[in-house]
């Protein structure tokens, strides 16, 4: 019989598991970060396998426990009792695929019935603490637990449950260790990061990136998705590696839309059609913050870097979102979905004071525009539609200190303002001067949008 679902070769992501394994058996805790869609969950299960852990180890002393946090059903009364509870029986069914000697296993179905009884955090980090001291101390396993999803949990868990964790490492150290797979830096994902850094300082020497595919695991990649498909390997296109950039959701969405047929051809402009290929690019804009997804748009653009910190392009670099210099995208597609994202549709002026650009009727004005100029534009954005009386904008220019009533400078940086725009007050098409009465912008609007 011909499986369809080839299993992952030893070498599966060889690139950082080399590190990660070897800090693993020294004793060290690891931190694994990786962007959405980049496959973390599927390491996960590879390392669940058996022979996976031979082959870095050597030995059946190490366990991997995996704690895949998507499957717990989490309310905030039991959160911490469920996920200690989940811990406890992925322990209990290991020891169990390891036909470890017949009286621990014994011993374990009491465990269980004293946790049915309560629903006790406390109860259940006692049953974790006395697992873990017989696993580790009796029959001298080393115990790796690998967190999943770990984001949500990172979140909303109260900081003593992190510091229980911490506490039991301490219990067992280089013989208890944890890996955490998230998306970002957990000192960066919770607000009171600093009253719980006891927990995420013991990964911050460990901290690894886990990016896209390799060329050998790409090529392994399509021929498991070809096999699955019933489609020659030999006949899938090179773009789909190159276009997706090797990142695995982006693989896996443009493989599928070309062996479905949804595309006329293999280009950006006909795969973004695809809702799902969308939806998988929309999956990895989502996941950074707000000034990461401003630093990846400049990116895309080739615009300056200037205002960008450093830290953010470090950490995108890191993640393997940019590359090379000057910085580009990880994927072309990717790179293609980020200018469309951003582009402008809105007619008139649009301001973008974040990154201190203007559009005009869809279209970024590459000229930049002077402080004063910037700040009329995006004061009469704020007003679009309405006169703005030159008293007003005399005052949002200077402040009431610097007011005075027959100040001129108004009008020269209005001229120099629509020279940059592409008009003359003669021919006006964005701003309106009423005599007597004010300026006026036509369409206009301020993104994001915040007061005066």
């Amino acid at each position: 019989m011909i499986t369809k679902n080839l299993p992952l070769p030893l070498t599966y992501r060889a690139e950082v598991l080399t590190q990660v394994m070897a800090d693993i058996q020294a004793g060290e805790c690891c931190s694994l970060i990786g962007i959405d869609s980049i496959g973390k969950s599927n390491l996960g299960r590879f390392l669940q396998r058996h022979d996976v852990q031979y082959a870095y180890w050597h030995d059946h002393l190490s366990w991997i426990i995996l704690v895949d946090a998507h499957s717990l059903v989490l309310s905030e009364e039991k959160a911490e009792y469920s996920l200690a509870e989940l811990m406890i029986q992925r322990l209990i069914a290991e020891a169990g695929h390891r036909q470890l000697a017949d009286e621990f296993l014994t011993w374990t179905i009491l465990l269980k019935e004293r946790l049915a009884e309560t629903s006790s955090i406390t109860v259940a980090l006692h049953v974790l603490e006395d697992l873990c001291r017989r696993l580790c101390e009796e029959y001298g396993i080393q115990l790796v637990f690998v967190f999943d999803q770990f984001e949500n949990l990172w979140k909303m868990l109260n900081v003593h449950f992190f510091l229980n964790l911490r506490s039991l490492r301490d219990q067992f150290k280089y013989q208890l260790i944890y890996l955490v797979m998230t998306r970002d830096r957990l000192q960066k994902m919770r607000e009171d990061a600093q009253r719980v850094e006891a927990f995420w300082e013991i990964f911050s020497t460990h901290t690894y990136c886990l990016g896209p595919y390799t060329e050998q695991d790409t090529a392994v990649m399509i021929e498991r998705l070809a096999l699955r498909a019933d489609f020659p390997k030999e006949d899938v296109p090179p773009e789909v590696a190159l276009l997706s950039g090797r990142h695995p959701g982006l693989l896996r969405a443009i493989f599928w839309a070309f062996k479905s047929a949804l595309v006329s051809s293999m280009s950006e402009d006909s795969l973004l059609q695809v809702t799902s290929v969308r939806e998988e690019c929309e999956k990895v804009w989502s996941s950074f913050s707000l000034d990461e997804q401003q630093a990846i748009w400049l990116v895309a653009q080739d615009l300056p870097l200037t205002r960008v910190s450093s830290n953010i392009l470090h950490d995108l670099r890191f993640k393997a979102v940019i590359s090379d210099e000057p910085p580009r995208l990880f994927s072309s597609l990717f790179t293609t979905y980020i200018i469309r994202q951003r582009e402008n549709t809105q007619p008139g002026v649009v301001v973008d004071v974040r990154l201190r650009q203007v559009w005009l009727d869809g279209q970024l004005l590459r000229q930049s525009l002077a402080p004063l100029e910037f700040r009329l534009l995006e004061y009469l954005a704020h007003h679009a539609g309405s006169v703005c009386r030159r008293e007003e904008l005399v005052l949002a220019l200077y402040g009431e200190a610097h007011y005075e009533k027959h100040d001129q400078r108004l009008y020269a940086i209005l001229a120099r303002l629509r020279e940059t725009l592409g008009e003359t007050a003669l021919a006006p098409k964005y701003l309106i001067t009423h005599r007597g009465g004010g300026i006026q912008l036509l369409q206009g609007s301020v993104t994001p949008d915040e007061p005066t």
